[in-house]
């Protein structure tokens, strides 16, 4: 006896978490091709009203998409990707989406997700930041390549310059005049190591190799912190303050560990009030290193807790560095908790203690 075709799919997967996780247009198809949910984002993009809007139109939807080779997908194969412009009531929108399988046996679901190409989302915002830093890697080290050549010059002259001067014997060059020159000189070498230096320091930060875990004075790399927002803090009349007497030692990637520390610091600092106090510092406890960064006269913003906790990089945030500290934190063992004592609020961070390097 053939089986009965049931109309109702209790199995069918709910879409509505997907959708909120991802932000996209999520449409659920069942066996038949039929849609059985849509997110209004989803709606949106095919120009309804709604979900119900939706369903009844959605023959001439899923025709105008093509969608009649989607049967021969099972679950794990490539999705089924393409592009097609739908004219609607409401304009053409220009549509890219995928279909996945889903599901096992002879009643596969689909999961249909989609985007409207005209239109850049707020979860866009983090593939651009990842792009822009990627692109600006190359564009420091343009600059330091550019640089890099006068600096040499700048090198040699004084080098030519320093060792002339001894050799000036002129009777109507006073003594003391001679000395300010030899002054002159010494100040411009002084500057002209420093400024190689901070080329130099530019240069190992558009290139750097592989991550590797090394014993990081996390006191060390507060300071750094500081010092690179110390411009940041004073525009907003922040004083930084540092508790890094003693080496605080822990194991990890070190270029890792300051981002996630930048990323903390630096979300104090926008919240920050002017005559704010942040102070950053790290103590040894046990077998832990507790790492403290928390400022008077500051009130994190609600959208910082959410950043913090959650699980998905993908959603929409405007405190991506808080999720990408949490993220390196956890990833090394460690635990970010956020702390509000009514005097000053903040992060607590606690990583493993690692014993000081010989």
């Amino acid at each position: 006896m053939a089986a009965i075709e049931t109309q109702h799919d209790p199995g069918l997967y709910d879409g509505r978490l997907l959708g909120e996780l991802l932000q996209t247009g999520v449409v659920m198809l069942d066996a038949h091709q039929r849609c059985r949910f849509a997110n209004p984002l989803a709606c949106a993009h095919f120009g309804e009203a709604d979900e119900t809007a939706l369903v009844a139109g959605w023959d001439a939807i899923r025709s105008a998409l093509d969608l009649g080779d989607i049967s021969a997908l099972r679950a794990g194969d490539p999705p089924l990707q393409r592009r097609r412009d739908i004219t609607t009531s409401s304009g053409t929108h220009q549509l890219r989406f995928e279909v996945h399988a889903v599901g096992a046996g002879s009643a596969p679901r689909y999961v249909m997700l989609l985007r409207d190409r005209a239109l850049i989302g707020a979860t866009d915002r983090a593939q651009f930041m990842a792009t822009e830093c990627e692109a600006r890697r190359h564009v420091v080290a343009s600059l330091v390549h550019d640089a890099k050549g006068p600096l040499n010059n700048l090198h040699l002259t004084l080098a030519l310059l320093a060792s002339a001067l001894p050799q000036t014997k002129a009777p109507d060059v006073a003594a003391e005049t001679l000395a300010r020159c030899h002054r002159y000189v010494d100040v411009m070498q002084t500057q002209e190591t420093r400024l190689a230096d901070c080329l130099n320091d530019i240069h190992a930060m558009a290139y750097r190799g592989d991550a590797s875990a090394e014993r990081v004075d996390i006191n060390a790399l507060l300071a750094t912190v500081a010092h690179v927002l110390r411009h940041e803090a004073r525009l907003h009349e922040v004083k930084l303050r540092l508790d890094t007497a003693t080496p605080a030692w822990t194991s990890g990637d070190p270029h890792w560990l300051e981002l996630a520390l930048f990323g903390f610091c630096a979300c104090l600092v926008k919240a920050a009030r002017p005559t704010s106090v942040i102070t950053l510092g790290a103590v040894t406890d046990g077998e832990a290193v507790r790492i403290s960064m928390r400022g008077t006269a500051i009130e994190l913003p609600p959208g910082v807790a959410a950043a913090l906790y959650r699980i998905s990089g993908t959603a929409a945030s405007e405190f991506h560095g808080v999720f990408a500290g949490r993220t390196i934190i956890e990833a090394l063992g460690g635990e970010v908790t956020l702390v509000d004592d009514g005097t000053a609020s903040g992060f607590s961070i606690r990583l493993v203690r690692m014993t000081a390097p010989d």
